[in-house]
């Protein structure tokens, strides 16, 4: 199958494109160098004499995907059919526009993948329909070119030319035996050898064994229905190299839509494994949120718990300083108690020895007075009475005091014990309220870092879903695209095929038609042979008897021109 680019590029300020076809898809290199040459052979045609070779700067073609020009830097964007325009580099002779790109036409010359032009021939120098454009492989290989379609309503010489041109594959202008045994082959004329070999003698009048145009023109007239047939018969092989060629650009882009369908699949695909993904992380980041919630709400209750307790622990050292300074106060009142008992001591040692003295007075009072003796016993046992009460009193007082002496220090100590035990208590608890206040405060960081990667894994997968969106539509459209290019080549094969059976049946129709003037000429000349015959014998028979032979004029031979077509 062949490989058919089309070129565009500014020559001489206008803008042309040139159909190219190569054997097989060409490299850079290839590419490059055939349209350096078809553009100097276009420059040349335009301007007899101009020597000035074309050059390539850089191409591009049309992304199929954007539908923007893009500078081709590989061979692998090139596709069968694509568009492509050439730059030249930048010089005084050559300035680049802007403008439309007319529809391609054939080259001047054409090109093999090598750059080598083919020889051309062309009676009548007929170039718009890509005539005279040498075959490598024959007439029943030419290959399918774009624009080679033979006109409509043409006279018979025109016919004569056209017919010519095609039957001379090589192009050495004249007609051989193999080129029109091949033609009448591909355009479906099955005669037998023999019909072959006689009507090629027939046309080969000066019997060299090859077809002059002279002779070729002598042979049409003789046969009009005959080259109405391998008119119409070479044109209906053109069309339908033509139509199987778009049938086949068609198939060719299946592949280049199959393609599309499949990066989009492929795009689809990797976008829902990518959503898969991000709706495994936001998973992973809810559950993270989650479980960094609940390490911050179980470190807010352990915050909160040694925040009472710390406060407890406030409390127990308030109580335990107000119990102090009441002990404290207790104290300063045992002191006073103990002052009081001790001014009480004093006092009742001092009654003690004021009654001591009232003995002694007493006693005194007795020697002196001893009439005044049993008032002064009495007065004695009283003092003694309240001297012992005094005793007993300063005793108790006395034991008193030592106890609350005693006591005091005791009670004191203990308070102030209490005190530094609810200080460490209240230091223990600062300590722990801190730790689980900084670990509060990291779980809700965490919570918060969480809460963020669970945000950005949310716009991610906003970002996602929304990308799905036309990539589900561009797999829908490439389905779609795919589906109606199935209707349009199922189109194009069934107008081929009803084209075709309607061709074979007119074709098998015109054979008959062409048979019949084969057979009727045969049959015509065989009866003027023995007409010229019978006029011979005749002029003889009256040479020998001495007579004039009867003139009579000879009938013309028949040249009707058919009229029959498709």
């Amino acid at each position: 199958m062949t490989y058919t680019v089309y070129v565009a590029s500014d020559v001489f300020g206008r803008k042309t494109n040139l159909e190219l076809v190569f054997p097989s898809a060409p490299t850079l290199g290839e590419l490059t160098k055939n349209v350096e040459h078809a553009f100097s052979a276009e420059q040349s045609s335009q301007r007899s004499g101009y020597q000035v070779p074309y050059q390539v700067s850089k191409f591009h073609v049309v992304d199929e995907v954007t539908d923007d020009w893009v500078e081709v830097v590989s061979a692998q964007q090139l596709r069968n059919f694509c568009q492509l325009y050439s730059f030249q580099p930048h010089s005084t002779r050559y300035t680049e526009s802007q403008g439309h790109i007319p529809p391609a036409k054939k080259g001047v010359m054409s090109f093999d993948a090598y750059g080598s032009n083919y020889g051309s021939y062309s009676p009548g120098a007929r170039s718009a329909g890509g005539y005279g454009m040498k075959s490598q492989t024959g007439f029943a290989s030419l290959p399918m070119a774009a624009g080679h379609v033979l006109p409509d309503n043409v006279g018979h010489d025109e016919k004569v030319r056209i017919t010519f041109e095609e039957i001379d594959s090589n192009k050495n202008r004249v007609i051989e035996m193999d080129e029109m045994t091949k033609t009448f082959r591909v355009c479906g004329l099955e005669f037998t050898s023999a019909t072959l070999d006689d009507l090629f003698k027939k046309a080969d009048h000066d019997k060299d064994n090859v077809v002059s145009w002279a002779e070729w023109q002598r042979f049409c007239e003789l046969y009009p229905a005959l080259l109405d047939s391998l008119y119409y018969r070479l044109k209906a092989h053109w069309e339908h190299l033509s139509e199987s060629g778009r049938i086949d650009s068609f198939k060719s882009q299946r592949s280049m839509l199959e393609d599309r369908e499949r990066q989009a699949q492929a795009l689809l695909d990797q976008l829902q494994r990518d959503l898969d993904d991000l709706l495994r992380r936001q998973g992973d980041a809810d559950g993270g949120v989650g479980g960094a919630q609940d390490a911050q709400r179980a470190a807010e209750e352990a915050a909160r718990e040694a925040a009472l307790q710390a406060e407890r622990a406030r409390q127990t050292r308030a109580d335990r300083d107000r119990e102090l300074q009441a002990e404290k106060e207790r104290e300063r009142q045992a002191n006073l108690r103990a002052a009081e008992s001790q001014r009480e001591l004093d006092e009742a040692n001092r009654r003690a020895a004021a009654a001591q003295q009232g003995v002694d007075a007493a006693e005194a009072a007795e020697r002196r007075a001893m009439e005044a003796l049993e008032a002064a016993r009495r007065d004695k046992d009283r003092h003694q009475a309240i001297a012992d009460q005094a005793r007993a009193d300063s005793i108790a007082a006395k034991e008193r005091h030592d106890r609350i002496l005693g006591d005091i220090p005791r009670t004191l100590d203990n308070a102030r014990a209490m005190l530094a035990d609810a200080e460490r208590e209240l230091a223990d608890a600062d300590r722990r309220q801190r730790e689980l206040a900084a670990a509060a405060h990291a779980a809700a960081q965490k919570v918060a870092d969480a809460a963020r990667a669970r945000d950005e894994l949310a716009r991610a997968l906003a970002a996602a879903r929304e990308r799905q969106g036309p990539a589900e539509r561009a797999l829908q459209d490439a389905k779609n695209a795919i589906v109606e290019h199935d209707r349009q080549v199922q189109d194009l094969l069934d107008k081929l095929a009803s084209e075709d059976a309607r061709k074979k049946a007119l074709l098998d129709e015109e054979k008959s038609i062409v048979e019949q003037e084969v057979r009727l000429r045969e049959q015509r000349e065989s009866l003027e042979e023995k007409e010229d015959a019978l006029r011979n014998a005749h002029s003889n028979f009256f040479h020998a008897a001495g007579r004039q032979s009867p003139g009579r004029s000879r009938s013309p031979r028949y040249n009707q021109t058919s009229t029959m077509r498709w």
